[in-house]
């Protein structure tokens, strides 16, 4: 009875799916949701969607602050539309967000199931197969909820390859001209359609006469010129809007992105091994393997061999992002688009499998049957490996949610509330930034700033660029610029390369590490803790050959010089760090200590009062002084002062 209701209603099942599969992934989010007591994205960029968006919505602007920051800074114009349509309704952008990426993701289910449909004729549970194990792929409902418009470019995608398989050309044109709105990759998806077009249009030219390029050509614009006119007419007020914001014919974006990343060395083939064949994708990936060469035998045996012109697709964008983006981190997410292709790829092998069973047992019923029993056992296994995979990831999704929240957000709030109105913040991750600190932005990614660009790897040109930029305050990560010679006036994170930290700018102090340095500092400190003195020393001491002018690598190498007994060399490390940054308090804490070991106490008691004076909540340098005063004056009644002294400060503390 299921099998009959199956071939005759697949619809009414496709749309069963559907809506369990949107619930599923509300489920997902609210398990989130209470996990982190709110909601969240899992990365920053969702809130340079919605700035745009507010700032549209507000002042009419596709600016980046208010109606003054003018710029093609959004990847997806066409998402950023939406979003601004979306604040007429709400203004949660939590809400918003969230809505278009189910929307989207429900949309795109949908043309997953025609395609799917049109693919596989007469044989529906292989639609309805894959149509399940696209609504709990979990990186899809990690997309769907991710404030990107990822869903949105995966359904225009799928629409477009169902139109050029249905041979819709008008409908056709139209969709890849708001494609390219959503996302600069329809460039790509608009080449590979183009030579599956141009293959299926050379199979039915006459063999008859010579073919020279001039006559393809004019025969090829006789045939298509209307939707070429079409899609040129909806994509090129994206390329005029690009050029009037930025002179630019993409987004800024673009730009920005393989300035920051291409040279990068990156494990992108091991990533790319996992990405498409580990965890619940290790059955997935081998029927997707031999779903390919199918697809290309179909672009000779085929009439619109869609198969083909999904796997050149899938091929294409692999190929484009390894040399160019080569980093497949959270989630993969740009790499998420190819999943639908692999999804089909491998039903064209299963069901490729399915019509040799039966061409080899034509006339035997049991044989069939057992066939499809094997066949939908299988698929119940991969479904599983699916579902488990959404619980992990569901868990994953929470806690980059937290991270973002504890990091981005929590940032963007002390700069609302701690700086001036008419502060200037440079910054790398300007989503939340942007978004919740309301200040003027100067971006340091060059996604709304373009003119940073040519400084994304030249760190000695910036602190002009900012000064010249009007810029008061820096908020940065250290694993993307790491400051030295200024104390931070607020820090957020844990792991050392996840330590945001906010600055205020001054170009005569503040100092970048050039990223080797930096690494040669982070390197030496974890053999510092872990006791190995050995490589520690001459780490630290390239760090410093690396960038002399680092007071956080002189200190670094002053701990590791105190460690082993050199101590004039220890001393004279830790007075070039305090020479550097008059105000690095660890190097003169350890400085007092050293005076005062060497029978100058007075010197040190007058840098810890020093200290004090200067940073009135330093608790240990409180502690030390009265130490000072114990060891080395005898004098318990000054050290007592100090230690109450210590306490009224504390108490004045809580009462602010």
């Amino acid at each position: 009875m299921m099998l009959l209701t199956v071939v005759r209603q697949p619809g009414r099942i496709a749309a069963l799916l559907v809506v369990a599969g949107i619930a599923w992934t509300c489920w997902l989010l609210a398990g989130a949701w209470s996990a982190n007591g709110g909601p969240g994205f899992p990365l920053d960029d969702p809130w340079i969607h919605l700035q745009f968006a507010k700032n549209l919505h507000d002042f009419g602007s596709f600016s980046y602050f208010r109606d003054e920051l003018a710029t093609a800074g959004s990847t997806s114009p066409l998402y950023t539309f939406l979003l601004a349509a979306g604040f007429f309704v709400t203004t949660s952008e939590m809400v918003l967000s969230y809505g278009l990426g189910l929307f989207f993701f429900a949309a795109g289910a949908f043309f997953f199931y025609r395609l799917c449909l049109h693919l596989f004729p007469g044989r529906p549970w292989i639609t309805l197969a894959g149509l399940a194990l696209f609504l709990l792929e979990p990186r899809m409902q990690w997309a769907a909820l991710s404030g990107m418009e990822t869903t949105l470019f995966v359904a225009g995608m799928l629409a477009s390859f169902y139109y050029y398989a249905t041979a819709r050309w008008t409908v056709l044109a139209i969709s890849l001209g708001l494609l390219l709105w959503i996302r600069p990759e329809a460039l790509l998806m608009m080449m590979t359609l183009g030579i599956g077009a141009l293959i299926d249009h050379l199979r039915e030219r006459p063999a008859a006469g010579r073919v020279t390029p001039g006559t393809l050509l004019r025969s090829l614009w006789i045939r298509f010129r209307k939707p070429l006119v079409i899609a040129a007419s909806v994509a090129l007020p994206y390329v005029l809007m690009n050029l009037s914001l930025s002179g630019t014919l993409l987004p800024n974006t673009v730009a920005a992105k393989l300035g920051y990343y291409a040279p990068e060395q990156n494990p992108f083939l091991a990533d790319l091994a996992r990405f498409l064949g580990g965890e619940h994708f290790i059955i997935v990936a081998p029927f997707a393997l031999a779903g390919c060469p199918l697809a290309v035998r179909a672009a000779y045996t085929r009439r619109l061999a869609t198969g083909f012109v999904i796997f050149l697709w899938c091929a294409a964008l692999i190929l484009i992002y390894g040399p160019k983006l080569p980093l497949l981190h959270q989630q993969g997410r740009y790499l998420i688009p190819v999943l639908p292709g692999i999804l089909i790829l491998a039903l064209t092998a299963g069901d490729a499998a399915l019509q040799w069973a039966e061409r080899r047992w034509p006339h035997r019923a049991p044989a069939q049957m057992a066939v499809r029993a094997a066949s939908g056992a299988l698929v119940l296994v991969v479904g599983a490996q699916f579902i488990l995979r959404d619980n992990s990831m569901a868990g994953e999704y929470a806690g980059s949610c937290r991270h973002i929240r504890d990091v981005q957000v929590a940032t963007a709030l002390w700069l609302r509330d701690q700086t001036p109105g008419d502060a200037v913040v440079a910054t790398h991750d300007i989503g939340a930034i942007g978004y919740y600190a309301e200040r003027r932005i100067v971006d340091m990614a060059g996604l709304v700033s373009p003119g940073f660009i040519p400084h994304l790897r030249q760190l000695d040109s910036l602190p002009p660029f900012l000064a010249q930029n009007r810029v008061t305050h820096l908020a940065v990560l250290r694993n993307w610029f790491e400051v030295v010679n200024v104390n931070p006036l607020f820090r957020r994170g844990q792991a050392d390369d996840e330590i945001m930290e906010v600055f205020a700018f001054d170009p005569l102090r503040v100092h970048f590490v050039p990223p080797a340095a930096a690494q040669a500092v982070g390197h030496g400190l974890d053999y510092l803790r872990k006791g190995d003195l050995a490589h520690a020393g001459p780490i630290l001491e390239s760090a410093v050959n690396l960038d002399p002018l680092s007071s956080r690598a002189h200190l670094s190498l002053g701990l590791a010089r105190q460690a082993v007994g050199q101590l004039k060399l220890a001393e004279e490390s830790f007075r070039r760090a305090v020479g550097l940054q008059p105000d690095l308090w660890s190097a003169h804490i350890v400085l007092a200590q050293m005076e005062a070991e060497q029978g100058r106490p007075d010197d040190a008691i007058g840098r810890l009062r020093s200290i004090i004076a200067q940073q009135p909540g330093h608790a240990t340098a409180y502690a030390l002084l009265a130490d000072m005063y114990m060891r080395w004056k005898r004098d318990s009644l000054a050290a007592r002062d100090i230690r109450d002294e210590h306490l009224r400060h504390l108490q004045e503390e809580r009462k602010d």
